[in-house]
Order: structure tokens, then C-alpha cells, then sequence
């Protein structure tokens, strides 16, 4: 059967990630500058804060406080980072055999970050043709990754400057955006005048007969504005019947419901229209839900990560990277899934969700072999055999 070409959209966050690969979160030094109540610029593993925020609650300059945090070492990796780029990048690599085009749409600066960044993208299967230039810095993270925490599982720690990002309108996106088959809305909580607008848009994805895709970031923005009370996700909570399908991580989907029980929260995204979820927990089991309308019904279960890539990790310590890009790659394996099975002809109703989370566990589980979440391929095809070993794996044993 001949494959059919499908057209994706995605818009969100890309920065340069540097990756410092072995900070100790129960050092002096980490503890000097944790949080001590939600909102107030500390640091908190796995989540993450503006540099400008750690700076005022600390009363520290940046530079002093990377040198104490890191023991004064140098990065261990710089690489593309960002949830939208992450995605984006690892669906457009496992979907090279298929006529498929996935165009970003994002800002950068004219400075050697732009220029890192840009050279990496060129390395892969990505269409930015639409990345534009901005006279503002290129956003970056610097990445604290202890990979001793959660008992060797590893967790990290995000600081953000949001630079170009900051000034990225829903205009600049244009018509042709819309005009693919699926719109990708990935970490905009990173670029606030698209989150701030995001009701309008993903509604006139909806209009135009698109798929929307929605994956979320820590929204450390609405965080500090309000420790309390429910994120906004758009102008209103009407953004939510106009998705399609959500992945989202513990904390945010938290955060966005205001609830603590799994199946309230699902509950509340189910009940304002979200059609799928996937909600990641880090390295315990994630939460999978579709009220059938894209996806095939799947009542709400809680499935187990990837037992390979634990072998893989135990076995070959020497192949571990770390656990950034994680949850970035897991919704590019969703989102590279339903692209595959979109080409192969299926539609909204047919497209089934196990094979989809299988994906999007494979992916993020091959993640940890990598230090930063982009994976340069040596030739197309390369990533996708990785990643369909520990997906065959997943389908054969979950």
C-alpha cells in the first residue's frame, strides 16, 4: 500500500541547551539556592526557572552561581534543546521512510548560539525554512543533571533564558502554518505571546479541519505569578476542546487541573474536551487515556516504562547519557506514530494508542543514551532502528 504524504506544523521552544552531566542536587551548593516555597525563583529538581528569577531570589550573578553549583566545570554538552525542536527533530528522524515534511516554526538570534543551533539542525530530516532571526539573544538552558538522583535513575534541573522568544507573535507564524495536516503547539509556556494566545489558535487549527497536538513545558511564568491557582493554558480553558491530543508530565498536568488525584486530573482535561492524553511521571509508570475520537478508546491505564532500555542502562553503563530530552523525545515517538500511521491511511477513530505509546516510550527511554535530548543520525533511517528495537520490545511484553 502507497503511503500518503502528510504536512506537520510544530511551534514552541528550541534553545541551546548546555548540559552540565554530574551536579550533585544534595550538595551545599544546590541547597544554598532550592527553593524554599513554590514560585520564589529557587531551584527545584526537575522543573524549571528563569535565570533572571534564581538571580533575584538569590542575589547571585549567574556566573558565580553555575561556578558553585557545577564545581566551576565546564559543560559537559552543548546541544539543540527545547521541547518543540526536541519533538519535532525526533519525529522528523523515525518518520524518514515516510513522505512526510515537519516544518518548525520558531526564533533565534543572530549570536553563536543561533549558529551552534543551526548547524546541528542541518545534520537533521527538519524543515526550517521558517525558524526566523530575531535582534534578540537565542534562548538557552543550562541543564543540571545529577544522574544519581531517584536512585540512579537521574533527574535534572532546568535554567532558562528565554531571550528571542520573548518576542515571538502568533502573527509571524502566517497562513501556510495552518495549512499542514497536524499543528504541533509544544512548550509555549517558553514563548509567551503564543501561550498567552493559545485558545485563538489551536481554534482555528480545529476550524481548518487540523489535527492539534498540545505538549506542555513548566510554566514557571504563571508559576510565580500564582503558586496557588490553576495555570492558564491560552486565553481560557476553551483551549481545551480544541485538543486533539496532550502530552503532559506530572507536575504540569497537575499545575493545569489544580487537582492531586490521577483520575481527577484526567478527569478535568477529559471533561473541557481534550480527545488523548499521555501524562509522563518521569521513570514510573505514565498515564494513557483517548475517548476514541483520534485514537481508538483507551480508558484510563497507567503502563509501565520500557524494562529494555533498564537492561540496556545496567548492563552497558558506559552508553548512558542522561535524562534530558526525556520527555521531549516520548512526545516526538507520539507524535512521529501518529504521522506513520496517519500516512498508512488510518483515520481519526482508527489510530490506535498502544502502538502510539510505544513510540513515545521508546523514544524517551532511548533518550538516556545520549547527553541532551537531539541524537545526530549517521545516516536517515539510523534512529529508527534504535528506537523500533526497544518499540518492538514494549508491544511484545506490555
Amino acid at each position: 500500500m502507497s503511503k500518503k504524504a502528510v504536512n506537520v506544523s510544530v511551534v514552541g521552544c528550541s534553545l541551546v541547551d548546555c548540559v552540565y552531566a554530574k551536579v550533585d542536587f544534595n550538595s551545599a551548593a544546590f541547597k544554598k539556592y532550592s527553593s524554599l516555597q513554590n514560585g520564589d525563583g529557587g531551584l527545584v529538581p526537575g522543573q524549571l526557572v528563569f535565570m533572571e528569577s534564581l538571580e533575584k531570589f538569590s542575589g547571585v550573578a549567574a556566573d558565580q552561581m553555575l561556578a558553585e553549583l557545577t564545581g566551576n566545570a565546564a559543560p559537559s554538552a552543548r546541544n539543540v534543546g527545547g521541547p518543540a525542536v526536541v519533538a519535532a527533530i525526533n519525529a522528523a528522524q523515525l518518520c524518514s521512510d515516510y513522505p512526510v515534511k515537519v516544518k518548525f516554526y520558531g526564533a533565534r538570534g543572530k549570536d553563536e548560539g543561533a549558529e551552534l543551533i543551526e548547524k546541528i539542525l542541518k545534520q537533521t530530516p527538519l524543515d526550517i525554512t521558517n525558524y526566523q532571526v530575531a535582534d534578540a539573544p537565542t534562548p538557552s538552558t543550562q541543564v543540571l543533571s545529577d544522574p544519581t538522583y531517584h536512585n540512579g535513575k537521574g533527574e535534572r534541573t532546568f535554567i532558562n533564558v528565554i531571550g528571542a522568544a520573548n518576542d515571538y507573535t502568533p502573527q509571524q507564524l502566517g497562513d501556510e502554518f495552518f495549512e499542514s495536516d497536524v499543528l504541533v503547539f509544544s512548550a509555549t509556556a517558553l514563548m509567551p505571546p503564543v501561550h498567552d494566545n493559545l485558545t485563538a489558535l489551536l481554534k482555528r487549527g480545529k476550524a481548518a479541519g487540523k489535527i492539534n497536538m498540545v505538549a506542555t513545558v513548566f510554566d514557571f511564568r504563571n508559576e510565580m505569578r500564582d503558586p496557588v491557582g490553576r495555570w492558564p493554558l491560552g486565553e481560557s480553558d476553551e483551549s481545551y476542546k480544541y485538543i486533539d491530543i496532550m502530552a503532559v508530565d506530572w507536575d504540569e498536568a497537575r499545575r493545569l487541573s489544580g487537582e492531586e488525584e490521577l483520575e481527577k486530573i484526567v478527569d478535568f482535561f477529559a471533561s473541557r474536551g481534550v480527545s488523548s492524553m499521555l501524562i509522563t511521571h518521569g521513570a514510573k509508570n505514565f498515564h494513557v487515556y483517548s475517548d476514541g475520537r483520534l485514537f481508538n478508546r483507551t480508558e484510563l491505564s497507567s503502563w509501565a516504562v520500557n524494562e529494555l532500555v533498564n537492561q540496556d542502562l545496567a548492563q552497558y553503563p558506559e552508553r548512558r547519557g542522561d535524562t534530558t530530552g526525556c520527555g521531549d523525545n516520548f512526545a516526538g515517538g507520539l507524535l512521529a506514530s501518529l504521522i506513520m500511521q496517519l500516512s498508512e491511511g488510518k483515520t481519526a477513530g482508527e489510530l490506535d494508542m498502544r502502538t502510539a505509546a510505544a513510540w513515545a516510550d521508546a523514544s524517551g527511554g532511548f533518550a538516556c543514551f545520549c547527553l541532551g535530548g537531539t541524537y545526530i543520525e549517521k545516516a536517515p533511517g539510523e534512529k529508527y532502528a534504535l528506537v523500533k528495537r526497544y518499540c518492538d520490545y514494549y508491544l511484545a511484553n506490555q
